[in-house]
């Protein structure tokens, strides 16, 4: 009897390999949709929480933690003694719930504002509630332009990539917002699951009560649109490229607060032209290793004296060094707040004519062309031999003739999306090599191998 018990106890995952997904059905028998999916982690809500049900999910090998607000230790002793795994805290950060999940010896994840993060070593996930819901922004049924020029999409992948950046070695990053309550499509699903995966994060799912409802009365629809929700989850948890480095030779310094923190910053305006980045936290300058052909210290007087030096030591290197105006600075939005007002979004869009007239024409390992309400990221293997560039549709519809030229020489190219994978065909173009997408539905991968020998 022992052996059985330590050997189910096996089956239940560590918290920072978690694909998790908050949990509002009491029934245990809910549960048995999860078959086959990648979900091994729930996040109970207070309203499921039930002995028989943390018991079915024990059984399954899924981590089972209950979902705590307003530090109430109380609660959260009631919630282990249930049979709940471990704890994960929502709200302003408990030393109490964490000292109590320590206590018993339990997983504890703390699902702060995104203010409240600690880039600390040791820490095994880092959670926020604080996100957008990926989508095109549409405003009285008009979309809204942003200050390039192109669709307004809401997302968090600006945030994602400095906060993946910034974490500790091994740690997780979950963007955990709920879903809205009004009914959602599946593809907005797909989008928000893609929009945490391309930056090596994870949204932690949840559905809105009327996707729910269908999927649970096993509707046609409801199984479709979970089929293709679990689907779009087994893309990228099988996709290696996601867990790749960004491969982008333009690399931008911002720290927590010059914009790490906020949704709709300068990361986001420059990667919504298709123009790819790496974050790198002030921390890093002095390990910055790679490719750099430009480096932007759009806040320099941030730096201390070491990070600024490390700064100018990239560029004799060889990189361009980008410093922002002197003086000029964008405040952190208020306590409650992830992103800029009106008023600092005309602000950025000053200094990001500035940036753009810098780096708007340089091939920075990929160029675009023609992929309007998407986003993309481009990804390089560790051994510098594969590029990939990861496409979200962030619109309903199908984006039509897509081109992407790389620079340098490419020998074979594929692309692979939630359909399959097919062959592309290769063309020499000005700066390197040309490929075409005839269409993206809700995401694609692009990956091709480098014909040149990739630079140590």
């Amino acid at each position: 009897m022992v052996l059985g018990i330590a050997g189910l106890l096996l089956l239940v995952p560590a918290v920072e390999t978690c694909t998790p997904a908050r949990w509002r059905d009491a029934a245990p028998e809910s549960l048995d949709l999860l078959r086959g999916t990648p979900i091994n982690c729930l996040l109970v809500e207070p309203s499921a929480e039930s002995a028989d049900l943390f018991r079915a999910a024990r059984e399954r090998g899924l981590l089972a933690m209950a979902v705590i607000r307003g530090a109430d230790t109380a609660a959260a002793a009631r919630a282990l003694e249930a049979g709940a795994e471990g704890i994960a805290a929502e709200g302003p950060r408990s030393e109490a719930l964490a000292r109590l999940a320590q206590e018993r010896g339990k997983p504890f994840v703390q699902i702060v504002p995104r203010r409240e993060l600690r880039l600390e070593p040791g820490v095994r996930v880092l959670a926020t509630h604080e996100g957008l819901w990926a989508g095109v922004r549409i405003e009285k049924d008009q979309t809204k332009a942003q200050p390039t020029g192109g669709p307004w999409i809401e997302t968090n992948s600006g945030f994602l990539k400095f906060l993946r950046a910034a974490a500790p070695a091994g740690a997780a990053v979950w963007m955990a917002h709920p879903a809205p309550a009004e009914p959602q499509p599946a593809s907005r699903y797909v989008q928000a699951i893609a929009d945490a995966a391309i930056c090596g994060a994870k949204w932690v799912l949840d559905f809105d009560p009327d996707f729910w409802k269908r999927v649970r009365a096993g509707e046609p629809k409801g199984r479709r649109d979970w089929a293709r929700v679990m689907n779009a989850l087994r893309f990228f948890q099988d996709l290696e490229p996601v867990r790749w480095q960004d491969g982008s030779s333009l690399a931008a310094v911002i720290d927590g607060q010059s914009g790490g923190l906020v949704s709709g910053g300068l990361v986001d305006m420059i990667t919504a032209k298709h123009i790819p980045l790496r974050a790198v936290p002030p921390q890093a300058l002095p390990r910055l290793s790679g490719e750099i052909h430009t480096l932007l210290a759009i806040e320099p007087g941030r730096l201390t004296a070491e990070q600024r030096e490390a700064a100018r030591a990239v560029a004799r290197r060889g990189a361009t060094l980008v410093n922002g105006p002197a003086g000029w600075k964008l405040e952190p939005p208020p306590p409650g707040k992830f992103t800029y007002s009106d008023e600092q979004v005309k602000q950025l869009d000053q200094i990001w004519r500035e940036v753009n007239s810098i780096i708007g024409r340089r091939n920075y390992g990929v160029r675009v062309f023609g992929a309007p309400g998407m986003l993309s990221t481009l990804k390089k293997s560790p051994d510098g031999r594969h590029l990939a560039v990861i496409f979200v549709n962030y619109t309903d519809y199908p984006v039509e003739n897509v081109t992407l030229h790389f620079l340098g020489r490419v020998q074979r190219a594929r692309v692979s999306g939630l359909r399959g994978e097919r062959v592309l065909e290769t063309y020499e173009v000005d700066d390197g090599t040309g490929v075409d997408l005839a269409r993206v539905e809700d995401l694609a991968v692009v990956v091709v191998e480098r014909a040149d020998q990739p630079k140590r």
